[in-house]
């Protein structure tokens, strides 16, 4: 449509005639290419072209990402050491919190500032992810418009870009860890895999919520509000050993409990935490993850309408 309307303009500025059902006297093109295709491909065909697409476009997805990481800092006289003043500071205020007796955590097993500090940054791994994955569409607006190419692509320089900040605070957290006792043992290697749940559970809501973002914003904004809220119905500042009745129970039916619980014990103490019900939240996991990848790629087309006439 803009095609055909820069060329209508330039006719009419030149005081030609234009004649548009003679695509050879209006010079526009008897083929017309569909930026963005619906898809309607099967499940398993629709996955495999997603990862083919995002094999081929590699090298744009670690230019984007090289793009992304000098962004941030570029206008900052701190640059990168805001990666670790932030996680300091919030440790800080809880500490604080505790000191004046306004939180009692309970038995954390560990000393509290290293139980807070590493509990924070496993929920702002959840968090970061869901943050940025929500927006995506949003923010590459001009760039998806414009410009042909599989939008999956933004998703993962999101994820690359989450994964690289995330190495700083961790290696905050493992020398903290250490400054305060803690011995790791072999089960520590298991972390990062133990991530991945919490992952790409946040790349799911983020994809669903990216959609809501376009078409209904209060919706997102409802879910961005839910999700801060849930931080405090999560074992994060406490444990999960509450003396308060509902809030135990909500603790008990929260994925995130086992998801971050399993995470933070497993680096540690070197134990896993409630296996069962891990098990079965990780599984809840990825099957939500494959569903919502896929209302992703069939939702996204007709969600781009709306944001090109925006």
């Amino acid at each position: 449509m803009n095609y055909i309307f820069l060329i209508c303009a330039r006719k009419i500025f030149q005081h030609k005639p234009l004649i548009l059902n003679s695509p050879e006297k209006a010079d526009i093109p008897s083929e017309l290419t569909i930026l963005h295709p619906q898809s309607r491909t099967g499940f398993v065909r629709q996955y495999r072209t997603m990862l083919n697409n995002l094999q081929s476009y590699s090298f744009f997805t670690k230019q984007l990402v090289r793009i992304s990481i000098l962004k941030d800092f570029k206008r900052s006289y701190i640059g990168l050491l805001w990666l670790f003043i932030l996680p300091i500071l919030s440790v800080i205020s809880w500490i604080m919190l505790n000191g004046a007796g306004i939180i009692d955590p309970g038995n954390t097993t560990i000393p509290y500032p290293a139980y807070v500090l590493l509990s924070t940054s496993i929920w702002g791994f959840f968090v970061g992810i869901y943050q940025s994955t929500s927006n995506v569409l949003r923010n590459r607006k001009n760039m998806i418009t414009m410009a042909c190419f599989p939008h999956e692509v933004l998703v993962l320089e999101k994820i690359w870009v989450h994964l690289i900040r995330f190495t700083i605070p961790f290696a905050i957290n493992v020398v903290v860890l250490l400054l305060f006792g803690i011995h790791f043992t072999w089960a520590a290697l298991l972390f990062p895999l133990t991530l991945l749940p919490l992952l790409i559970l946040g790349v799911g809501i983020g994809l669903i919520i990216s959609l809501f973002r376009i078409v209904a914003v209060d919706i997102a904004q409802l879910f961005d509000r839910g999700i801060g809220f849930l931080m405090f119905l999560t074992p994060i500042i406490y444990t999960d050993e509450v003396k308060i009745k509902w809030l135990s129970s909500i603790i008990a039916y929260n994925p995130l409990t086992y998801l971050i619980g399993f995470s933070r014990d497993v680096l540690t103490r070197g134990t896993f935490f409630e296996p069962t019900n891990y098990g079965i939240c990780v599984l809840f996991t990825f099957v939500f993850f494959l569903v919502a990848v896929r209302i992703f790629l069939n939702g996204e087309p007709r969600v781009i309408e709306r944001l090109i006439s925006n």
